[in-house]
């Protein structure tokens, strides 16, 4: 059974959002449940209470407004605006670290937005950051919720600079301002969902090889000077905690951790955390 139910649809459900009924949206992509909202606090959020009350999966939850967006670690994303696009997609995954994926669908989700933006080169940064020439531009926030995945994406689609939140690290930017054009939500969701079609059909725990070259090539950080805050690997012993140590990256590993080696030569991996580049901190950091 399947369930169409956009907040703001007549009662059969068949409100459009971007020219398409909540039912046409579902067979476009095989979908369980669907549903589109004028305004909402977070999409991952309702994903959850879907998959809380056994809707159908996969599922699909867009928002034209976000009034509590959120990224990694709980921090505020700016998504109170209909000029991005803020979604969420519920499936059933394996279980497992959510590093991998969080990453893959990274890459997938750049990939949607340049087939429409040609000319755009997304960057991946590790972990769940899209960013152009070290500006923001998205973010991918995977979630467990029982035996599913929320896998929560935002875009910054048609926001000119004066929308854009002010004081953030790294600083906004947006497909418009990028690109110089404005893209159709509704063609740059549909873009996003047909790439993201190659990570459900491999649900492995490892990263395929062609994608974390893809990731290598993409990745901003490479060979860079970093302060790294989170939990740390070495080879020979058990992960500890690290705030503000200085490493150098050295490449994507196929479990999704970050390959780092300090400052006395120490190969270690980055299994969560987040990193600053060392040369975008201020004096004395």
């Amino acid at each position: 059974m399947s369930a169409a139910r956009p907040a703001d649809a007549a009662p059969d459900g068949s409100a459009p959002w971007a020219g398409r009924s909540a039912g046409e949206w579902m067979r476009r992509f095989s979908l369980g449940t669907a549903e589109f909202h004028a305004r909402i606090g977070s999409t991952n959020d309702r994903a959850r209470v879907l998959v809380r009350e056994e809707s159908p999966l996969p599922a699909l939850v867009v928002a034209d407004r976000q009034s509590a967006g959120r990224g990694r670690r709980g921090r505020r994303w700016a998504s109170d605006t209909p000029l991005g696009l803020w979604c969420t997609v519920a499936r059933d995954w394996p279980a497992g670290d959510l590093g991998p994926l969080s990453l893959r669908v990274g890459l997938a989700v750049a990939r949607g937005i340049e087939s429409e933006a040609r000319g755009l080169r997304i960057e991946v940064k590790w972990p769940n950051d899209l960013l152009v020439s070290g500006r923001k531009l998205g973010g991918i926030l995977c979630e467990r919720a029982g035996g599913a995945v929320l896998v929560g994406i935002g875009i910054n689609v048609n926001q000119q600079m004066r929308d854009l939140p002010l004081g953030l690290a790294p600083a906004g930017t947006s497909v418009l301002v990028e690109s110089g054009r404005r893209v159709p939500r509704g063609r740059l969701l549909e873009a996003v969902m047909e790439s993201l079609a190659q990570v459900w059909a491999r649900t492995g725990r490892l990263i395929p090889r062609e994608e974390l070259a893809a990731l290598q090539a993409r990745s901003p950080l490479d060979g860079r000077r970093l302060s790294v805050d989170g939990a740390v690997r070495h080879s020979s012993g058990r992960p500890r905690t690290v705030q503000g140590l200085v490493a150098t990256s050295t490449g994507m590993h196929p479990d999704g951790s970050l390959g780092l080696r300090d400052e006395g030569g120490r190969r270690l991996s980055l299994i969560a955390g987040s990193v600053s580049l060392k040369s975008t901190l201020k004096p004395g950091s």
